[in-house]
């Protein structure tokens, strides 16, 4: 047999007869109900037995003053647990329960443990955590991003019969114990303003307002915040080759079919210069053995004469 220092067992766990091994009691360690509907609690069996021994668990409660009763289901939450189903949930009354561990030689019981359910509402954890960027400022300034969330079970919210509130952390990656926190938010989302460009982790959790006991983080989610110069300098390229695009466009299929009606626009002809009375024509088709002058005279209307006569009479 174990030997076992009797200042540090409890006079109720000693098994009175002569060698009998000597068991702990069992303890309820844990109880939780997700929706304030419901709720289970678990216990941590008896341990020294001898090989072979075996200790059969029965759970008994009472509500308030009222009569002792038994565990409804040990089976629906697993080894060693005792679920109580809405027909055995009372909500603002206080549940007081053992465990027994009974052996061929002797029992053993827990401790009394006594809760409110109100008060071991532990929800899931929240999912579908996302995030969208809004440029409030730039890289001095800092950048804005929209946090949101789901409750995996939104019906538990919508009958009103828990209300929660969420706690958000994050970090940048290489700060692993550097968590920003983000507490008593009602609403399943939230804004980070001034965030530098780098890459951040986000993870959410959610408690009851009537109770102290957290779910469990939400999955992490990596923000990743880009350099807004980097993306400015891509955006002026992506316009000045559009633009470029456009102007060629443009040219290609509109100034250059009109391009001999534009130049007579801004810059017209210039006419010839040319003496009334005579035929262009003419000049070109004269024979070479005609001068010039006889072939101009013959368009010409003849021209009279004029004589002076000398004071004596003479031509």
């Amino acid at each position: 047999s174990s030997s076992v220092d009797p200042g540090s067992v409890d006079p109720g766990s000693v098994d009175p007869h002569p060698g009998a091994p000597v068991a702990s009691r069992p303890e309820i360690y844990y109880c939780r109900s997700p929706n304030m509907e419901d709720f289970t609690c678990w216990w941590h069996p008896v341990d020294n037995l001898t090989s072979g021994q075996q200790a059969t668990y029965i759970l008994t409660y009472s509500k308030d003053m009222e009569p002792e009763l038994e565990c409804p289901d040990y089976t629906s939450g697993g080894l060693h647990s005792c679920y109580f189903d809405k027909s055995h949930t009372s909500i603002w009354m206080y549940y007081c329960m053992t465990v027994t561990a009974m052996t061929p030689h002797r029992n053993y019981t827990s401790q009394q443990h006594c809760l409110d359910v109100a008060e071991i509402v532990e929800p899931e954890a929240p999912v579908n955590l996302t995030f969208s960027l809004r440029d409030a400022g730039g890289d001095e300034a800092g950048h804005s991003v929209l946090l949101s969330w789901t409750y995996p079970a939104p019906e538990v919210l919508r009958y009103g019969w828990i209300t929660l509130l969420y706690e958000l952390q994050y970090r940048r990656i290489g700060e692993a114990d550097n968590w920003q926190v983000k507490h008593h938010l009602r609403e399943p989302h939230v804004e980070l303003l001034g965030l530098r460009p780098d890459d951040y982790v986000v993870r959410v959790r959610c408690r009851s307002h009537n109770s102290r006991l957290w779910s469990k983080w939400s999955a992490a989610l990596l923000v990743s915040i880009p350099n807004s110069l980097a993306a400015g300098k891509v955006l002026v390229l992506v316009l000045v080759v559009g633009v470029g695009a456009v102007a060629l466009l443009v040219i290609a299929f509109g100034v250059i079919p009109q391009s001999r009606r534009i130049k007579d626009y801004f810059l017209p002809p210039i006419p010839k210069p040319r003496i009334i009375g005579i035929d262009p024509l003419l000049l070109k088709v004269m024979h070479p053995g005609k001068s010039s002058y006889s072939a101009l005279s013959a368009r010409f209307d003849p021209v009279p004469s004029f004589f002076c006569l000398s004071p004596e009479g003479e031509l």
